[in-house]
């Protein structure tokens, strides 16, 4: 069932059960922040609250010293479980999804496109720069105090999920983040350690996928995930931190990021103009925002550079 915010607050006031929150797989800082947020708002509330993130990713948010809502092995029967920033069950960590299929009531909060959770209260809004943001729209409406670790969990997704205020912005989410300044944010921090700062493993992906680029009627790359450097940075770093570096380029204007496991092909596509890669996304299993998306297949190289082609020849040719 699709609902508003405020419907989203009468569930979340009525809920009497365990709550168990959780994000996507590969999570960055949008599906931590957002989790740790509602988390942490939760628990003021006084629900008994269960976090879970990967322990693999667990060390990117010891900043905001929130180990006390962070669990790994969770007991419960009786529970509400609520995802966010995903809009399909597929993204959750494989082994929260029987949690999510076991819950007594499921809410999904979210902001891609394509929503197929099912869950029974959704709270999708595509338009919106990140699953942040709407957490702030619920805690704003309930007129929750905004403190400084609430402040920097929030301001620290939308940094992240718009690349510093660089796409999937609206004057509003301009607005949210000047009144979280506000609130004693270490915003030079954030930026630097969350967004700009890069590891040196990190670096040499964004040299490689800058001397690698491929064209066709779009620029991309491929990298060996089995190797070293690639093997030893994650998908969501890779997609975060090195993939807009290559982005500034000014002759790319559609670039995929093309990331081989052997088994499997994982991708994430940009664009600068008003190509809206969501649609090549779909094409290829997957799907996201206007100017960013990625997917998850089979299918081989050529296959993937064929369909990406060919739905860009379509365009130009104003089909």
């Amino acid at each position: 069932m699709n609902v508003d915010v405020e419907k989203i607050i009468d569930i979340i006031n009525s809920i009497s059960n365990d709550v168990i929150i959780c994000g996507h797989k590969n999570a960055d800082y949008d599906s931590m922040c957002s989790s740790l947020a509602l988390g942490y708002f939760l628990k003021q509330l006084n629900k008994n609250v269960m976090v879970y993130i990967e322990p693999e990713s667990i060390h990117k948010i010891k900043y905001f010293n929130c180990d006390y809502l962070l669990y790994s092995d969770i007991k419960t029967n009786d529970y509400t479980f609520i995802a966010v920033d995903l809009n399909r069950t597929s993204r959750l960590p494989s082994n929260m999804e029987k949690y999510y299929n076991d819950a007594n009531y499921t809410i999904n909060i979210d902001h891609h496109n394509g929503n197929t959770t099912n869950a029974n209260a959704i709270l999708s809004i595509p338009d919106i720069s990140s699953t942040c943001e709407i957490i702030y729209a619920i805690l704003k409406k309930m007129k929750f105090n905004m403190n400084k670790l609430i402040s920097e969990l929030i301001f620290t997704g939308i940094v992240s999920d718009t690349n510093l205020f660089s796409n999937n912005t609206s004057p509003e989410t301009h607005i949210i983040a000047s009144k979280l300044l506000k609130n004693k944010v270490e915003s030079e921090y954030i930026i630097n350690k969350f967004y700009l700062e890069k590891t040196q493993n990190e670096l040499e992906i964004i040299s490689y996928m800058i001397k690698n680029l491929r064209h066709e009627s779009f620029y991309y790359t491929v990298l060996d995930m089995n190797k070293e450097p690639f093997n030893l940075v994650s998908y969501s770093d890779i997609s975060k931190k090195c993939i807009p570096l290559v982005l500034n380029r000014e002759d790319v204007d559609v670039l995929m990021v093309i990331m081989d496991y052997g088994n499997k092909i994982k991708g994430e596509i940009r664009s600068k103009n008003d190509i809206d890669v969501s649609k090549i996304a779909a094409l290829l299993t997957g799907g996201g925002h206007t100017h960013a998306a990625g997917f998850a297949n089979k299918k081989k190289l050529n296959e993937i550079i064929t369909i990406t082609n060919n739905f860009l020849e379509d365009v130009n040719n104003g089909n």
